[in-house]
């Protein structure tokens, strides 16, 4: 174990060294592939999809990887496991020939296989796996009903892990804001649980440390006696902490070192963050403050070049796409990885993380509440810890008006609020404008709707349709959790997307109601079902983005829609200084801004910051900025989020008197 000394946990991302084949025929197995290795098979690298690849865009089958992993000595005495952030589907996984395990019916929730009892120390091991992502009634995405692409294979990356025997196999982290009285200090409250690969017969002391920027600002020590699966620590009271906020991401972390005796077993990091989001009545709060919010949904997976296989640099470029369009609130059919999570935690921006259930059953029984509970169970359990997730999802677009649907939804809310209670949970509807008051959105903290009102619900009378949701609902904050244009099934382009986004929004924000609105979508996407191209160019051009990131006219009125602030007029010069005057919204969005700033920059010069005084929705403010350009030179006038994002850009040609 001499590696763990220090490290306490080694971790290697395994990307390179793999081999692949096809199974078109399903006869791996028969013939040994598991036992024996793959027979003429090509290199890849980890994430991938066979899906962009040419000759199998539209295959639907069984995939074999292959690894040789090479273990040493010193590890004799390690537990030593396969962590999967998303396999999509059907996975199996030998070692040495030996089942080692397998994870079905879920393509998009992470897992782990205990691969000890099968590796062999000092020398190679034979590392095989199987992926299936043929249609599947038994899984949620359930048969072909889901409206995003359904790539095969190794997806999400995969990590060998390798500790002591006396290994955490979970770790909880539950943060809670203390408020104080007026005047005093913010406080936070932190509990944490463990629950290890299997019981220790020996005690084991667990060293724990909370750190903020690298500092650390807790410690403590625990033991626990021998024999326990799990382990629920005393609380950790901090006296002062900093609120995550999508404007202000502030994040802690919580070290677990396990011993046994001496002997370092394991150490865990987890990353967290102190926030508090409750709904009170029609309303939605943030941290003490009612907050009205503008977003849009990224269909991850849409570029052809690697499909759902996405390197971290894709993924950031399209969430930085994203906060340029000044979302600060999505959504997500499916779970994803922790990459994407831990960007959002750092960066900003609240996420709805949802179970693959997409239409159908569309009156779900006991075995899709049961394959429910377990998507859920696995998607809870790792991603709890992220402030980024404000709200788990039950589902989208089922017979929301059915009773049998309604009683499911009240049923497995009860069930995921068990498995934790701090969260907003939701159904997303697209039947409510019906008859509201029987619509199954009703037993979510939060009635999430997709609107389409002109296109796939008909001319119908919006106003009339709201009015008689919030009658029936005067208690509960609306989410518009989808609007806009579907092409081709309706035509317009993007010059009628940016009309029903401009429409739409102007409707929802006469309603104090509306606490949330999420534009669909950011981007052209791939999907199974698409409308648009063949193969892994079958998409649905629903975006302000194409499939390759690139930006439509509709993405600059998404952008100034989405924007907190405005310029309330022209910027004028003004004995040598540059007056703006800015107004911060309060209809959607409504929220304060603090630790604003702005910046006016020219060619050749670097540029002029001020800071934004702390601004309520509603408040107006002038602000006069020293600025020496030269006549005619052409300005660029920036307001930025206190984390680097930029609200607004203007350019600014200025005669100079």
């Amino acid at each position: 174990m001499d590696i763990l000394i220090n490290e306490g946990r080694y971790t290697t991302r395994l990307e390179e060294g793999w081999i692949f084949r096809p199974d078109p025929l399903n006869e791996g197995e028969r013939k040994g592939w598991q036992a024996d290795g793959l027979p003429s098979p090509s290199p890849v690298s980890v994430p991938h999809t066979w899906n962009v690849q040419e000759g199998l865009e539209e295959y639907r089958g069984a995939g074999w990887y292959e690894q040789i992993l090479t273990v040493p000595d010193e590890w004799k005495d390690c537990r030593i496991r396969l962590s999967f952030e998303g396999a999509y589907r059907d996975t199996d996984i030998w070692v040495n020939g030996a089942k080692a395990g397998s994870h079905y019916n879920s393509g998009y929730t992470p897992f782990e296989v205990d691969i000890t009892p099968y590796v062999h120390t000092a020398g190679d091991n034979r590392l095989v796996i199987r992926v299936n992502n043929s249609n599947s009634d038994t899984a949620l995405p359930q048969g072909n009903s889901f409206d995003w692409a359904d790539d095969g294979g190794l997806i999400r990356p995969v990590t060998l892990v390798v500790t002591g025997m006396a290994s955490i196999q979970q770790l909880k982290v539950e943060p809670l804001v203390c408020f104080a009285d007026q005047g005093g200090n913010t406080g936070g409250r932190l509990s944490a649980a463990i629950k290890l690969c299997e019981p220790s017969a020996e005690a084991l002391s667990a060293d724990i440390a909370v750190y903020s920027n690298d500092i650390r600002i807790w410690q403590g020590t625990e033991v626990l006696t021998g024999g326990a699966l799990s382990w629920s620590f005393a609380d950790i009271l901090l006296p002062e902490v900093d609120l995550w906020h999508f404007d202000h991401p502030d994040l802690y972390e919580l070290e677990i070192v396990l011993r046994t005796g001496d002997q370092l077993q394991d150490r865990v990091v987890r990353s967290f963050g102190f926030r508090e989001i409750v709904v009170k009545g029609h309303e939605l709060w943030l941290n003490r403050e009612p907050v009205r919010l503008m977003g849009v949904e990224w269909m991850p997976g849409s570029s052809p070049l690697t499909g759902m296989a996405e390197q971290q640099e894709d993924l950031f470029a399209m969430l930085e796409r994203l906060k340029e369009a000044n979302c600060v609130i999505t959504r997500f059919h499916w779970q994803q990885g922790n990459d994407l999570l831990d960007w959002c935690d750092r960066n900003g921006l609240l996420v709805q993380e949802e179970i693959p259930h997409w239409q159908q059953p569309a009156e779900p029984g006991k075995e899709t509440f049961a394959l429910a509970l377990s998507q859920a169970r696995e998607m809870i359990s790792s991603h709890m810890h992220h402030p980024c997730i404000f709200a788990w999802g039950m589902g989208n677009e089922l017979d929301g008006q059915s009773a049998v649907t309604l009683h499911y939804m009240e049923q497995l809310k009860a069930e995921l609020l068990q498995l934790d209670p701090s969260r907003l949970i939701n159904y997303v509807s697209n039947s409510v404008l019906y008859q509201p008051d029987r619509d199954a959105t009703g037993a979510g903290d939060m009635l999430m709707w997709n609107e389409y009102i002109g296109s796939w619900h008909g001319d119908l009378d919006e106003h009339k349709v709201i009015r008689q949701i919030i009658a029936d609902y005067p208690d509960k904050p609306i989410v518009v959790a989808e609007y806009g244009l579907c092409e081709p099934v309706f035509e317009g382009g993007d010059a009628r997307r940016t009309q029903v986004l401009i429409e739409k929004t102007g409707i929802y924000r006469q309603y104090p109601q509306f606490a949330a609105l999420i534009f669909f979508s950011l981007n052209d996407y791939r999907t199974q079902m698409g409308e648009e191209g063949e193969g892994k160019l079958k998409q649905r051009v629903h975006g302000s983005v194409d499939i390759y990131n690139q930006v439509k006219p509709s993405f600059a009125a998404l952008r100034e829609i989405s924007s907190p602030l405005l310029l309330a007029e022209a910027p004028v010069w003004h004995e040598g200084e540059l007056e703006v005057t800015l107004k911060c919204r309060k209809d959607i969005p409504s929220y304060a801004v603090y630790g604003y700033y702005l910046t006016v920059s020219w060619a050749g010069e670097a540029a002029v910051s001020q800071a934004i005084p702390a601004m309520q929705p509603g408040d107006l403010l002038t602000l006069n900025i020293p600025v020496q350009p030269a006549p005619g030179q052409q300005q660029v006038l920036t307001v930025y989020r206190p984390n680097g994002f930029s609200v607004v850009e203007l350019e600014l040609e200025l005669e100079l008197n």
